[in-house]
């Protein structure tokens, strides 16, 4: 099983950000609302970080049995279980009404075992993207231009704080990876546009660079719009990189917006989709 999936594991969003210490038996909530689709909470009970966790204990940890309940202002429901068997956890909570709309509050309550956990989100906007340059891959000082780097031109014109995470692949893989960055804002850009830079490097089992962005290959990237709470929450997590948990601890503080002791977020967002083959 992926080290990736601890990752995905926990998560984000609204409401009074709280600060907590990730240990084994807490609720960990993984929910999101984006704009147009339906809701999606994962709920299992974090495992301590330790070395490799068994797979029947992991499958152990998936909360089936709770009642959780979204209202978006006018109307309220009990949202479904459902099943995935393409992801983990496999078992989650969805909406059947109620979609995600840019200018609504979406208020989550989750009763479990005598508990109730509340947090509220909101759906960003969507990013608008003015350019799209692909570079040459630089690795100490050694220009390589078989392999690039994409630098997407992002749009600022409101000066306002706008939160992203970025999942990236190629068109033969199945699932997303995260890019580097994986997480950004624009919280000291003042400026109408901005540029950034993202790479999709892996490391093989010599320990070096491996970049994934080959020219002729066709890529996939996803800039996802998210909350503040969301991003706060992944940067307390692993920070501004995107290196996979490894051996890690987690006897750090991680930020998160739900209530009564929980881990994890409740957090909009809004996806930008973007395919392109990558020129010489």
């Amino acid at each position: 099983m992926k080290k990736i999936i601890f990752l995905f594991f926990l998560l984000s969003s609204c409401l009074n950000t709280e600060t907590d210490i990730l240990s084994s038996d807490k609720l960990t909530v993984e929910g999101q609302i984006e704009e147009g689709k339906f809701a999606r909470i994962s709920l299992t009970n974090s495992l301590a970080f330790r070395g490799i966790i068994d797979s029947v204990e992991v499958a152990k940890s998936i909360e089936s049995k709770a009642k959780v309940v979204l209202s978006n202002g006018e109307i309220s429901e009990i949202l479904t279980l459902k099943k995935d068997e393409s992801r983990f956890p496999f078992l989650y909570y969805r909406s059947n009404l109620i979609k995600g709309e840019i200018g609504k509050t979406y208020d989550l309550t989750i009763q479990l075992r005598g508990k109730e956990f509340i947090s509220k989100t909101s759906v960003p906007k969507k990013s608008e993207i003015l350019n799209i340059e692909f570079l040459d891959w630089v690795e100490d000082g050694i220009v390589y231009p078989d392999f690039k780097d994409i630098k997407l031109t992002i749009h600022n014109s409101d000066l306002e704080d706008k939160y992203f995470k970025i999942l990236i692949k190629n068109e033969k893989e199945e699932k997303f990876e995260l890019a580097r960055p994986f997480i950004f804002s624009t919280e000291n850009i003042a400026t109408e546009t901005f540029p950034l830079i993202v790479s999709y490097i892996k490391i093989d089992d010599d320990g070096e660079n491996e970049n994934q962005i080959k020219v002729n290959e066709v890529m996939e990237m996803q800039l996802i719009s998210i909350t503040k709470d969301q991003f706060y929450f992944w940067k307390s997590v692993e920070g501004d990189q995107t290196s996979i948990l490894e051996n890690a601890s987690y006897a750090n503080e991680v930020v998160t917006n739900i209530s009564n002791g929980a881990f994890g977020y409740w957090s909009g967002e809004n996806i930008k989709n973007l395919k392109f083959e990558i020129p010489e």
